[in-house]
């Protein structure tokens, strides 16, 4: 049995859990709910997706307990992948700095239809509560440089802007 725990955002209850091979369908819709959107806001970000590929490999994510759903009276409201080890897109983009122990947080969603909770926030501070558990330092991320709004949510996390790369800005917070 997945062990479920609680995120509050803005007074609202949500439950999180790690994700199962039998979510990965209602993942992936999500996934391109959230690539049509930031396509609609006109981002190329997660354009992949639209595509039909999946350059994160969703399936295996979730079979390595990489993959948390979140989700309110079994409505799925958002979903994010955390992982302990850099992958390659992560050596790619932090280099060296990709050797220090960190945490990676990768597709981070919230579906449209709970946009307005601040769920992205709750979803990062859980991020950031696994990492600390785990005793890793850092959690980082990486969102395309021209997206300012994702900028911007990241930033107010109380992420640090360390650089950009191929068009991506790198952010990173350092966990006391």
């Amino acid at each position: 049995m997945t062990k479920t725990n609680e995120l509050l955002a803005s007074g609202v209850h949500f439950s999180i859990r790690q994700a199962t091979p039998e979510d990965a369908s209602s993942i992936q819709k999500l996934m391109l709910e959230i690539a049509q959107w930031l396509k609609d806001k006109g981002s190329t970000q997660w354009n992949e997706l639209l595509q039909g590929k999946d350059v994160h490999q969703l399936k295996q994510k979730i079979t390595a307990d990489e993959v948390f759903l979140v989700s309110q009276n079994e409505q799925i409201a958002g979903a994010m992948i955390l992982q302990n080890m850099p992958n390659d897109w992560d050596e790619s983009l932090w280099q060296e700095d990709s050797r220090t122990e960190a945490c990676y947080l990768h597709r981070l969603m919230v579906s449209r239809s709970f946009s307005g909770h601040h769920l992205s926030l709750a979803m990062i501070e859980y991020a950031e509560s696994l990492t600390r558990s785990q005793q890793i330092p850092r959690l980082r991320l990486d969102t395309k440089s021209d997206v300012p709004f994702l900028n911007a949510l990241y930033q107010s996390a109380g992420f640090t802007l360390k650089g950009v790369q191929k068009g991506y800005s790198l952010y990173e917070k350092v966990l006391h």
